[in-house]
């Protein structure tokens, strides 16, 4: 067989973001899928990993930890030649690439939020010649049921070639939408309710941290600038594929091998901080589907309105958010004020322009963040 015979394995970038609240869980969860990626030999696989503060800055919420001390701490495992790092400050300079070059879109945001942790990670993904991104969150780990190559094959077999299919698995006996403040027997009409006013049904949700797959150059999701608190809309990352016209129908959700945790919860929240999540999620669906914004922002207040009179447990909420006047402070009003619900009416119409930018985007930037995306 010649050369011009032999197949190139095709090739993954294995990618997280993790900040210094949940360090261990990130820097396990990374070991423990490279192990498991590492015995198979079909695919030809990278570790990416983003952060949201300088490289030899403290991370956000952590001990004193910096990117720069993650990348010592993998490299005791991942070769150095396998293992990139997307840190900020990087951001500026690419981004002014971007707009140097006319485009009038922002591919992603220095303050963190969930589609600019997607979107880092499908560039990426493309500057480092991967075929494909899978995602995976801290806190998760593999089912050994199965090896990585079988997934893959079932995830390639599904996505055959198309950048508009998004595939993922789920996780091991939890739902993606967290239900810890609900009242007991009340958590699957808190999954309809959320279904009803998000679109986006949690029983079989997109879930990024669940070996999301995309090919590359994949579709970015939505981002947002900073508004008045992080700009968290929930599932904007992975459940908005099931919504929007250009991935609804080529979106799955795959029940087999779920992706099984050891960090059950995740990052701990108020109720105040989730709630505002989702109620951001309800008002990016009424834009969506073209509502005006007073017509969103009545959707979100129904939305609220039937949470806290009939799902929402105000015991657990008082305990967990520490507030014993939870209930007067719980409105949509301090939850989701103006300024974060003018931050989801920019980052939808930026949305829009990206989505005729990107593939360009991609390209004019892959050089530059191959070179400044090594440890």
């Amino acid at each position: 067989m010649n050369n011009m015979e032999i197949k190139r394995k095709k090739r993954v970038l294995l990618g997280i973001d993790f900040i210094g609240s949940n360090y261990k869980n990130g820097r396990d969860s990374i070991l423990k899928w490279w192990k498991y990626i590492s015995k198979d030999d079909v695919f030809d696989c990278i570790v990416g990993v983003s952060n949201f503060c300088g490289r030899y800055d403290p991370l956000p919420g952590g001990n004193g930890a910096t990117p720069a001390d993650i990348v010592k701490d993998l490299n005791k495992i991942i070769p150095q030649k396998r293992l990139f790092q997307w840190t900020s400050d990087i951001d500026d300079d690419l981004l002014n690439v971007v707009k140097h070059n006319g485009y009038q879109s922002v591919p992603f945001y220095n303050s963190f939020n969930y589609g600019s942790v997607i979107n880092r990670m499908l560039l990426l993904t493309f500057s480092h010649n991967c075929d494909y991104l899978v995602r995976i969150d801290p806190g998760t780990m593999p089912n050994e049921k199965v090896s990585f190559t079988q997934l893959m094959q079932e995830h390639e077999k599904i996505i055959k070639g198309d950048i508009y299919t998004i595939v993922s698995r789920k996780y091991e006996k939890r739902l993606a939408l967290r239900d810890i403040f609900v009242k007991k027997g009340l958590e699957m009409r808190h999954a309809e309710l959320v279904q009803q006013y998000t679109g986006i049904n949690t029983f079989s949700q997109i879930t990024g941290g669940a070996l999301l797959t995309q090919k590359s150059p994949g579709i970015p999701a939505i981002c947002f600038p900073y508004g008045q608190g992080l700009t968290l809309v929930w599932g904007s990352d992975d459940g908005i594929y099931q919504i929007l016209p250009e991935t609804m129908e080529k979106s799955r959700m795959l029940n087999g091998f779920p992706v099984k945790r050891f960090d059950n919860i995740g990052k701990l929240k108020k109720s105040t901080e989730y709630y505002r999540g989702i109620i951001g999620a309800v008002f990016l669906n009424a834009i969506c589907a073209g509502k005006c914004r007073s017509e969103a922002e009545n959707m979100a207040d129904l939305f609220m309105q039937q949470l806290k009179e009939k799902i929402l447990d105000s015991k657990k909420c008082i305990y967990m958010d520490r507030d014993h006047n939870w209930f007067k402070n719980f409105t949509r009003n301090n939850i989701a004020p103006s300024l974060f619900l003018d931050s989801i009416i920019k980052g939808y119409r930026n949305y829009k322009i990206l989505l005729q930018e990107w593939t360009e985007i991609c390209k004019i930037l892959k050089n530059l963040i191959v070179k400044k995306t090594n440890p």
